[in-house]
């Protein structure tokens, strides 16, 4: 029998989020997904019992739809509220949710935010088996089941949709989060909101202290994962790998496979998975459109030209390397490894400097400096007596970063080398936004489970990328290849040419440059206008800047349903 009980359901793009934290604090603790956390009458909190975690993915294309399961058990003898916490992709989407408790099944759906939260107390209230889903941080969510009785067994299922990421030198990528880092809040007076993209960042007074986020002995359970891929690439593939867990693949055609978890793994790591396609398979452009009531929605991809650039330019390189308590251990060396990997890169002709922070930052040197033997050497001892200690107080460390910019006629690039484990997003967002200008943002992620919704819009706001290096081995070949591909942009001063007779709402809205296999990713709502010419095909022009000539391209659609 099935039970509905209205839920919310928080999409990552057009979020909501009231956040705050009385005091300014660091943990240095990592936080597991799949965390039931129970209250009893008396206000104690427990753990339930995992059972286990099923991970079905599906991806076909450029788009992922994910099942999640988990099985969760209430051994306390009474009546209690349970608390479920568990991340998600940045970008995905929920549009599904199914709580099995015993025999009975609550089946979401989706309303407005304040409904959603006076049905879920009305049900508690009365007695009545009831779940409320939000999202507890951009890439964190949690979901609240109301009176679980003694030793009933709690089944949590949620679905999303993904998109996924090309990049030239491993193909496409996706990342399923199973683990969640410790925010870092540099000041109980922070107050943000994270509203509607289109509106930018706002202010709005939060409420962290409302949630906090569970903490859990990753050796005091199993949790047990199991994870099932269906890839349909669309594209002959010339490798499947994970960096994160051994996998076994079945091919069953050119373009389909089936790939599962070879062993016995904990939720104690993010899964990674790759596949690349045979060289010269890969698609110049893709387009996918959707119809929702009257409008059309288009996600675009445009591969930039293999072209390579005549001449390099000289290049101002500011490396910004975050040093608090949240990267000590394994992601502390790894950040080492890839900074002094990424000042070996620089070449005569090139400035730079270095910038580490945690609740304080310093600098290298006074001023940016040339790139020879003598400032590596230093760069490289400076590098090598790094430590993990102390808060995560970021802005002042971006400030510094960006004071630079427009007073220099050199490519200038900031490579920020962090595992984002801050809780004031959106106040970075803003300065990065305010104080980039001619500078280029790119966001390095370190560690097993780094913010990867703060990184990735941080490099979206700063025109730039964000590259994972997910371990130290890793690190060397992943700062070769960002640098590689960051000396030159491919294109740069690209446009969009839309056809006037339609309106056209765009993200983002001010496009990044393109660097070597970086595909061009616009996401766009379209609505069709009194000019428009029926269900004709329109074009859509893309013109940039390759070198020192003009390059252009162009793709065919149709605006409205037919």
């Amino acid at each position: 029998m099935f039970h509905k009980i209205q839920l919310i359901f928080i999409v990552i793009s057009l979020a909501v989020l009231n956040l705050k934290t009385a005091t300014a604090r660091e943990e240095s603790q990592t936080y597991q997904a799949g965390e039931l956390e129970l209250t009893t009458s008396s206000g104690e909190k427990e753990s339930a019992v995992i059972v286990n975690t099923q991970v079905d993915m599906s991806i076909s294309g450029l788009t992922a739809r994910v099942k999640v399961t988990q099985a969760f058990k209430n051994e306390l003898n009474e009546f209690v509220e349970g608390q479920y916490f568990f991340p998600l992709p940045d970008m995905s989407a929920v549009d599904a949710l199914q709580i099995k408790i015993g025999e009975r099944k609550i089946v979401g759906e989706v309303k407005e935010k304040s409904v959603a939260k006076k049905i879920y107390q009305a049900a508690k209230i009365s007695g009545k088996k009831a779940s409320l889903i939000e999202q507890y941080r951009p890439n964190i969510f949690s979901n609240k089941i109301a009176n679980i009785a003694p030793l009933e067994t709690i089944e949590v299922t949620i679905e999303y949709q993904q998109d996924l990421i090309y990049d030239a030198a491993s193909g496409l990528f996706i990342r399923f989060p199973m683990t969640m880092t410790p925010r870092f809040t540099p000041s109980e007076k922070l107050v943000e909101h994270f509203g509607e993209l289109s509106q930018s960042m706002q202010n709005a007074p939060s409420q962290l202290s409302r949630h906090p986020i569970p903490q859990i002995e990753s050796e005091d359970y199993a949790n047990e994962v199991k994870i099932f891929v269906r890839l349909n690439s669309g594209f002959p593939v010339e490798s499947i790998i994970s960096d994160s867990h051994n996998i076994t693949v079945e091919q069953q055609s050119e373009t389909q496979f089936k790939i599962e978890l070879s062993e016995f793994y904990q939720a104690d790591r993010d899964f990674i998975l790759n596949w690349k396609p045979v060289s010269g398979s890969a698609p110049r452009a893709a387009l996918f459109e959707e119809v929702i009531q009257q409008d059309k929605y288009l996600s675009l991809m445009i591969i930039p030209p293999t072209d390579k650039p005549v001449s390099t330019q000289p290049r101002e390189v500011i490396f910004v390397i975050d040093t608090s308590g949240s990267m000590g251990g394994e992601s502390i060396r790894q950040a080492r490894s890839a900074l002094i990997q990424g000042v070996a890169t620089l070449i005569p002709g090139d400035y730079f400097n270095i910038i580490e922070f945690n609740s304080e930052y310093s600098l290298l040197f006074n001023r940016v400096q040339p790139a020879n033997l003598q400032t590596k050497q230093q760069a490289e001892k400076f590098i090598q007596n790094l430590k993990a200690d102390g808060g995560t107080n970021m802005l002042p460390a971006m400030q510094a970063a960006l004071v630079g910019a427009l007073k220099s006629n050199r490519l200038r690039q900031v490579i920020f080398l962090t595992d984002g484990a801050i809780s004031n997003e959106s106040q970075l967002f803003n300065e990065i936004t305010q104080s980039l200008k001619n500078s280029r943002l790119f966001t390095v992620g370190i560690g097993s489970a780094p913010n990867a919704f703060f990184m990735q819009r941080a490099a979206e706001f700063g025109r730039g990328t964000f590259t994972f290096i997910n371990n130290s081995k890793n690190a060397a070949q992943k700062m070769s290849e960002l640098f590689e591909k960051i000396s030159q942009p491919q294109l740069s001063n690209i446009q969009l040419d839309w056809p006037d007779n339609i309106e056209v709402e765009m993200w983002p809205e001010k496009i990044a440059d393109l660097y070597s296999g970086e595909p061009l990713w616009i996401k766009a709502k379209l609505k069709a206008n009194q000019k428009n010419n029926g269900n004709a095909l329109q074009t859509l022009k893309i013109t940039g800047h390759l070198a020192n000539r003009l390059w252009q391209s162009e793709v065919a659609f149709n605006p409205l349903n037919t």
